[in-house]
């Protein structure tokens, strides 16, 4: 019996961990062929904070509603976009700070400035896999 146990411990239980789940990201209120759509995920406090990004993709910006199938482990992310209208590959902000393009956080409402890492946190696992962050202009 300990020898189940162990090897279900050793090499069932890790497999698990690491499952894959399909992301169904949306992003509202893109501007149609307004520029490329940048997204970072960040999949901790300490990675968020020093910008060290877990996974980054580019998107065209051919609809309103741009959407996009991928894969993530189980895990707590923050999803952080941009949209690049002028294609300099950066978003642009004003001298203190306040951006000039299109920009979304999951969990964010467009009212204040963005926060910490718990504010924007999303659950990703086999029942919650679904993040829609709508692009906001200050």
């Amino acid at each position: 019996m300990r020898t189940i146990a162990f090897y279900f411990l050793v090499l069932i239980l890790p497999v698990n961990c690491l499952a894959q789940n399909t992301v169904k990201l949306k992003i509202e209120n893109a501007e149609k062929n307004g520029g490329k759509i940048y997204v970072s995920i960040y999949n901790s406090e300490p990675t968020y904070k020093g910008r060290k990004v877990y996974l980054s993709f580019i998107l065209n910006s051919d609809k309103k509603i741009v959407t996009k199938e991928f894969n993530l482990p189980n895990g707590q992310y923050v999803f952080s976009i941009y949209q690049d209208s002028n294609g300099n590959e950066k978003l642009d902000t004003s001298l203190i700070g306040i951006p000039k393009e299109k920009f979304g956080f999951t969990n964010y409402d467009g009212k204040s400035a963005p926060g910490s890492f718990n504010r924007h946190m999303v659950q990703i696992n086999e029942k919650d896999n679904e993040v829609v962050i709508t692009l906001y202009k200050i």
